[in-house]
């Protein structure tokens, strides 16, 4: 019995030195060890404060290296309003659409490709500009009414649109007339497809020459309507029809019949 006592408070005692061995071991830097967070919950030192603090500000932080504001804006396409995508059919001869080359060249082609679409945007009341959108050139007319591509959007690039009563439009220089008269110089093609001088007398707005259409892709637009299920209408059934003879018989006249009456003597 001695035995087994002596035994059980030996074990008791290794357990208690353990246990205060691990009790003041020291905590490792920036966080803090189990009896101060035992004892002082509050954190009235710096320890509490200083952690929270420079968790805080490292918070703010973190989003802007993962999926932040940044790439998502910068993924994000702006499409400015008031700009109008397409071509600019001219009805003249058999027909062609305005055209923009990269060296600088203007003429028309009948069939529409890459170099006739078009970007027109409002400059201000009445006056646009036009830019080719594979060449990214502006449309220009010189000072000798010649029509040409710029680089650089100037005052040359300046058209005013009118919309005219057989509902095409015409685009004249928004600078360049002629001075004497004032007539104003219009973009023009030939029965050729070729850019004609706006300052030419036989350009005019009466003549097919300067009328374009524009034709422009519109957004299809949600299509405001519902569906209805209509039950379907069940059919009455046919009649059954009563099935007629081949042969009628016919009906028998009204029969009289006569009595012989015999007289004796």
């Amino acid at each position: 019995m001695s035995l087994s006592f002596l035994l059980l408070l030996l074990f008791s005692h290794l357990i208690l030195s353990a246990w205060a061995h691990g009790e003041t071991r020291p905590a490792p830097r920036g966080r803090p060890g189990p009896a101060a967070a035992g004892r002082n919950p509050g954190g009235s030192g710096g320890g509490g404060t200083a952690s929270s603090s420079s968790s805080a500000s490292a918070s703010p932080a973190a989003p802007s290296g993962g999926r932040g504001g940044g790439s998502e804006q910068s993924s994000f396409q702006w499409s400015p309003s008031g700009r109008r995508t397409g071509s600019l059919y001219c009805r003249v001869g058999i027909g062609f659409h305005l055209q923009i080359y990269p060296d600088g060249k203007v003429n028309g082609s009948h069939e529409a490709n890459v170099l006739s679409i078009l970007e027109i945007f409002a400059v201000s009341q009445g006056i646009v500009g036009i830019r080719g959108v594979f060449s990214n050139k502006f449309l220009a007319m010189s000072k000798k009414g010649k029509l040409h591509a710029s680089a650089k959007f100037t005052d040359d690039c300046k058209f005013r649109e009118r919309f005219q009563e057989n509902s095409y439009n015409t685009y004249a220089s928004a600078i360049h007339r002629t001075e004497k008269t004032g007539r104003e110089w219009y973009v023009a093609l030939n029965k050729r497809g070729k850019a004609k001088r706006g300052c030419s007398p036989r350009v005019k707005p009466q003549h097919v020459s300067t009328h374009f259409l524009p034709r422009f892709k519109q957004s299809e637009q949600p299509e405001l309507s519902f569906t209805v299920t209509v039950p379907e209408k069940k059919k009455p059934p046919d009649p059954i029809k009563p099935k007629v003879p081949l042969s009628v018989p016919r009906k028998s006249p009204n029969t009289v019949k006569y009595r012989l009456k015999f007289r004796f003597g």
